[in-house]
């Protein structure tokens, strides 16, 4: 019996070849762009799920402070008070280049981490060379990835070689690991021992060497025993750990599986994805599979007139309601594995382009696993069978006279439907182009807002290393640059707007907070422009002593002037207040301006800060270079401008518009062959009326304008639908930015009109042809 449906299948399919092209294909293209989404989504939720502890590992945060900065003291209340915890280790990621050396030689390697032996027993970290059980055999061992090997030590043996880590800090390599794998939200080139104090105040301090008020902030990781329930361990850690942790306000964990896409915290110097990008991805794969199944009810409805008799004659020889649903449910699954099987080649040929896309190097094999597998099979029957039931029910319905006669074009129920199917298309379409619409418009706004100081022609230069000779280097780099005249401003910081890694406590008046810090010379408000609103410049003396805070901390303290203001942070005396400046972002738009100092104080300067006269700025650059090979010449030159630099911080933002943009234009072309099908069905409908009102004088305009209208109505009727939802979900998206866009009411008007310029365009070819066919060809038709 299967096999009498299927042959009754194949024969439909292959003697509608065109009617079965455009089903195959429609699915197919739906079911390639819906691939490559599953394989993004499953890729993004696999991050830290291979480490064979995972289930048991959590990160110690401070709810209350929205921190994972944890003081590094507590990883030992923790060993001692908690008989729970199996072990416990502390991290810390600097994720800018650090500079190594290797004999006269320097090198910029980019994240470079701080822990313990105990990350090597929690997390699952392939050993290539050395001993996986303690690596860090001595306070100046260190361990490097096989990446970073090869850059330092070419083809050589890196195991017992010395490298020096900031020119100060000799180091031993002890071993040597697999590079972090692309779905680890903790990738690092380079891991030292925390335990050598000097790797605990360079990386928490901007300067090493005044460590007296700083509580040296770390990440804490811990794993828990097999029989302890992570929730209970926190409530009890809440419990006892305000009086066991004097730094942490809320004692809270997070699980290691949630880190990458649900951390609440800020700062936490782990890579982040985007839940919101991946909830937004997963509705436009419903969204297209469902329009893909749209799609084939409306086409497979215009056949209503070439398969009417043949359905007649089935049930007119005995063919039951049954066996008409099992045929058009075999045809249906039949076209939906053909589908498929062409869409894994559409998604295979397309995947550099969806890396490109994702802005990631994903591997595609995630797709087929046994899981994954079975998975799409299921998914693939599910959506022939949704597919064909409604064709299915509908034809099934048809009475064997009607059929015969020819009458079933004229049944209106079925037209109502059809045309609800092209409404909900319509509403879909207007939703993503009133989404793209504005997506668009917020990516610009970030992009072209005002960062607070004038970031044209502003170069950023790192500089490596913290010893006294790097100082002197800074400061006579400095002297040679303000003597040239292509450059109007210099400045040396340690921390630069789009960049702080430093926050200290501040208590003023009884009233406490965290505040970011940057450490800066004289020259640093001109250099950047930075405009002082309230206080007035530093006085020949007061360098080490003073300091000038951001508005949003000047609002935050309650202050209503700066008499006797001091910066108290521990630090001998503190800072007296001298200033305020007006607020300028040193985050990207997703965060409000927080309280914020800069500290006229000799730090370790990390950064030199150039401004250039826009004439000169291909001069300048060459003379920049010519200076840093005589100071530094052991060192590249690493550089950036400022406006490149804050363009880089909304990449990620960028390529989600990208991703929202094409996905919703695929969706709407897919929406647009389900409009042609209703096109073609309404011609086929309207057939013998249109060759008589040509015989009776009608127009090519007339016939247009009435085959047209119907579908300016549905669009009418879909804005009323489509916009509140389109509004309620750009409205929900652009609450993640502290700063955004307003939603204006043309783009309410431009999405409409987009979608009617679509839908027309669309059916236009089958209207102007059933305009201008030949009225004696269309009064044959019945």
């Amino acid at each position: 019996m299967f096999k009498n449906y299927l042959k009754t299948a194949i024969r439909h399919l292959r003697k509608d070849r065109i009617f079965t092209a455009i089903n195959i294909f429609g699915f197919a293209f739906s079911i390639s762009v819906c691939l490559a989404i599953v394989s993004y989504l499953l890729h993004e939720y696999s991050y830290d799920r291979y480490h064979e502890n995972g289930a048991r590992i959590y990160r110690l945060i401070d709810s209350q402070e929205n921190s994972s900065a944890i003081d590094y003291r507590v990883k030992q209340q923790i060993v001692d008070n908690f008989p729970e915890v199996e072990n416990v280790c502390l991290y810390q990621l600097v994720p800018l280049s650090i500079q190594i050396n290797r004999g006269e030689r320097g090198y910029y390697i980019e994240n470079i981490l701080s822990t313990d032996n105990a990350f090597f027993e929690m997390f699952s970290v392939p050993f290539i060379h050395g001993n996986p059980e303690k690596p860090f055999d001595n306070l100046h061992s260190v361990v490097i990835t096989e990446s970073a090997a090869r850059e330092l030590f070419g083809d050589e043996d890196p195991m017992g070689k010395e490298i020096v880590y900031r020119k100060r800090f000799p180091l031993t390599v002890t071993g040597v690991i697999e590079n972090f794998p692309n779905n680890s939200s903790m990738a690092a080139n380079v891991l030292v021992n925390d335990e050598n104090d000097a790797f605990k105040f360079s990386f928490s301090c901007a300067d090493y060497r005044d460590v007296s008020s700083h509580r040296y902030p770390f990440r804490i990781y811990m794993q828990l025993n097999d029989q302890v329930d992570g929730q209970a361990f926190t409530a009890k850690l809440q419990k006892y750990g305000e009086v066991m942790f004097p730094y942490v306000n809320k004692a809270d964990l997070l699980p290691l599986k949630d880190i990458y896409l649900h951390d609440p915290t800020r700062g936490s110097n782990t890579l982040r994805g985007n839940p919101g990008l991946l909830a937004l991805l997963m509705g436009i794969a419903m969204i297209i599979l469902t329009l893909a199944v749209i799609n084939y009810i409306n086409l497979s409805a215009s056949q209503q007139g070439k398969r009417g008799k043949e359905i007649g004659v089935k049930k007119t020889i005995g063919a039951s309601r049954s066996n008409l649903i099992i045929q058009f449910l075999a045809e249906s699954v039949l076209i939906s594995f053909m589908s498929f099987v062409i869409a894994l080649i559409i998604f295979r040929l397309g995947m550099p382009f969806y890396n490109v896309l994702f802005g990631k190097a994903i591997n595609y094999n995630i797709l087929f696993q046994v899981f994954s597998i079975s998975l799409i099979v299921l998914s693939v029957v599910l959506l022939g069978t949704i597919s064909g039931i409604g064709t299915a029910l509908v034809f099934s319905s048809i009475q064997p006279v009607s059929a015969l006669k020819g009458d079933i074009l004229k049944q209106g129920s079925r037209s109502i439907v059809k045309n609800g199917l092209s409404v909900f298309q319509f509403t879909i379409s207007i939703v993503l182009i009133f989404c793209t619409i504005i997506i668009q418009k917020q990516i610009g706004f970030v992009k072209h807002n005002h960062p607070g100081f004038h970031e044209d022609h502003l170069l950023r230069i790192d500089l490596p290393g913290i010893t006294d000779d790097d100082r002197n280097n800074a400061l006579l780099m400095l002297d040679r640059f303000r003597q040239y005249p292509g450059i109007t401003g210099v400045s040396l910081t340690n921390g630069i707007p789009g960049y702080i890694n430093t926050r200290m406590g501040a208590n003023m008046e009884g009233k406490q907070n965290s505040l970011s810090i940057i450490y800066a010379d004289t020259a640093f408000m001109k250099t950047f422009g930075i405009e002082l609103t309230q206080g007035r410049d530093l006085l020949p003396g007061e360098y080490g002593t003073v300091c000038m805070i951001n508005e949003a901390a000047y609002r935050y303290f309650e202050w209503d002037d700066l008499d006797n203001k001091r910066y108290n942070n521990g630090r001998q005396g503190g800072f007296g207040v001298i200033g305020v400046v007006k607020d300028f972002h040193y985050q990207s738009l997703y965060s409000a301006i927080e309280p914020m100092a800069i500290l006229f104080y000799s730090g370790s300067p990390t950064h030199i800060t150039v401004r250039m006269s826009p004439q000169h700025v291909s001069d300048t650059m060459n003379y920049i270079q010519r200076v840093w090979q005589t100071i530094l010449p052991a060192y590249p030159l690493k550089y950036q401008f400022y406006d490149e630099w804050f363009d880089q911080m909304y990449r990620n933002e960028e390529q989600f518009a990208g991703a929202i943009s094409v996905f919703a234009i695929l969706a709407i072309v897919i929406s647009c062959i389900g409009i042609l099908g209703l096109a073609i069905t309404n011609a086929e409908r309207r057939t013998k009326e249109i060759g008589i009102r040509k015989v009776l004088g009608a127009s090519v305009s007339g016939i247009l304008y009435l085959l047209s209208k119907d579908f300016a109505k549905w669009i009418i009727v879909a804005n009323i639908f489509a916009l509140p939802i389109g509004y309620f979900a750009v409205n929900h998206w652009l609450q993640d930015f502290a700063y955004h866009t307003g939603i204006s009411w043309w783009t309410f008007l431009l999405a409409g009109l987009l979608a009617l310029v679509i839908a027309l365009l669309t059916v236009s070819w089958q209207v102007v042809r059933a305009a201008t066919a030949n009225p004696v060809k269309s009064l044959r038709y019945e």
